[in-house]
């Protein structure tokens, strides 16, 4: 009987152990898992952070051409109808009865 003693007390120790053991590598799991989520978010705003760049600093070339008098001149003329002085504007009229 003394035997038995010993050896259930070292098979409780072993299965503490291994349950130890388990749970350690299901939270190191866990926590793997959380990482790489995180890392792939990470990707994912850096990809839109250069998008924005890009973005911006198309729209930053856009305002200085826009600042510009050929294209101030441009709107004035397409989009307002306006000219320079000492211009005489023409406006094309068609018949709308003669086809």
């Amino acid at each position: 009987m003394p035997n038995n003693r010993q050896k259930k007390p070292r098979t409780v120790k072993l299965t503490g152990l291994w349950l130890v053991v388990l749970l350690l590598v299901i939270s190191f799991a866990i926590r793997q898992s959380e990482v790489i989520r995180i890392k792939r978010r990470i990707e994912e705003a850096q990809a839109e952070i250069n998008y924005l760049r890009i973005s911006n600093s198309a729209l930053e070339q856009q305002i200085e051409m826009m600042k510009t008098e050929e294209y101030i001149e441009q709107v004035a003329r397409e989009k307002l109808g306006l000219v320079m002085p000492g211009e005489v504007q023409y406006i094309p009229v068609t018949n709308s009865q003669e086809k």
